[in-house]
């Protein structure tokens, strides 16, 4: 297969999110599936002092990244590079992108937003930070971005290989009729309280994680925000557990962040493991990929699904435009072929 082989040898020079585990997936698939290189870097400092920076001087962050990038280059001066790969780059320095095609001439330079302009702006950016003209291919996986800025294309993240796997070799125990996992939003938190009372309502079993860091509990409480305290962990679901309970699960619940339109991950595992998906993203029936008996668009402040949506035992077909190795391809061949 001529995909798996064009990147074999190959330089990446890879600067982006440091997002759970899947920035280390996709490296490893990166080396081990397709023989490159890679050389990583989170998008921004990682240390408590960021954290101190952003919290207590935040006027002073933009400066800290700035540090940030040139301690980047320090380390990375004297290394060649086939490709360049960024996902997001928050405050990224247009004088920092300028400087690495300008050490590896001919580099193939790639630009990819996981996240919407509206909750991270990237685009018209003063001049410092507008480094998006400077990248050869320019993709977003959210579908009003990639809509009103004719420059983006459209490309969804990924599903891991652990989710491929499932859908391959779906669990005969199922435990649970609804699995709802996410991190504390305002929406996320109204969302589990509205699923709480229609799986009472409706006879289904809830199965729930709602992850909410201690120090914003403390802060949502300072600020008057109720939250039973019964709801939420303060600990993050490890990623054993939860395939786990998606193996177990019928249903995976989605409430999306209401500031993207790309599907969330949530979406992706369902549709990549043979799972129904219930969400609020009503961006999701643009998708090629749409099937309304897999994916139920609703309100969220009046839960309706289908007739039978849960209970329909009809086998979905594993959708496998979303695998990892379909986003290399599109991002790293099709994009210079």
């Amino acid at each position: 297969m001529i995909a798996q082989t064009e990147l074999i040898g190959k330089k990446i020079l890879y600067i982006g999110v440091k997002f759970y585990y899947y920035h280390e997936q996709l490296i490893d698939k990166l080396e081990k599936n397709y023989g490159a290189a890679v050389t990583y870097f989170p998008e921004r400092d990682t240390s408590i002092m960021y954290g101190i920076v952003n919290r207590l001087k935040p006027s002073k962050l933009t400066a800290y990244q700035e540090l940030h990038y040139k301690r980047i280059l320090k380390q990375i001066i004297n290394k060649k590079f086939d490709y360049f790969l960024v996902i997001r780059g928050y405050k990224m320095p247009t004088w920092f992108v300028k400087k690495i095609k300008e050490i590896n001439p001919g580099i193939k330079t790639i630009y990819y937003q996981w996240d919407s302009n509206t909750n991270s702006p990237f685009m018209n950016q003063e001049q410092k930070y507008n480094v998006l003209a400077e990248f050869d291919a320019k993709f977003s996986f959210d579908y009003k971005d990639v809509q009103d800025y004719p420059e983006l294309s459209y490309s969804p993240t990924f599903y891991t290989d652990e989710i491929m796997a499932m859908g391959e070799h779906p669990s005969n125990t199922i435990k649970f009729d609804l699995f709802y996992f996410g991190s504390y939003l305002p929406e996320r938190y109204t969302g589990l309280l509205k699923f709480m009372e229609f799986a009472k309502a409706n006879d289904y079993i809830l199965k729930s994680h709602f992850y909410m860091p201690i120090r914003y509990y403390i802060i949502e409480r300072l600020k008057g925000t109720k939250i039973d305290l019964k709801l939420i962990k303060f600990n993050k679901m490890s990623r054993e557990e939860y395939i786990l309970n998606l193996s177990r699960s019928k249903t995976i619940i989605d409430v999306s962040n209401a500031k993207q339109s790309g599907m969330a991950m949530r979406v992706l595992d369902a549709l990549g493991s043979g799972k129904k998906v219930i969400t609020t993203n009503q961006w999701v029936k643009n998708d090629p990929s749409y099937d309304p008996n897999q994916i139920a668009i609703i309100d969220i402040s009046a839960i309706k699904l289908p007739i039978n949506f849960i209970e329909d035992k009809t086998i979905l077909s594993l959708k496998k435009e979303f695998t990892m190795n379909k986003w290399i391809e599109r991002i790293f061949i099709k994009s210079f072929n």
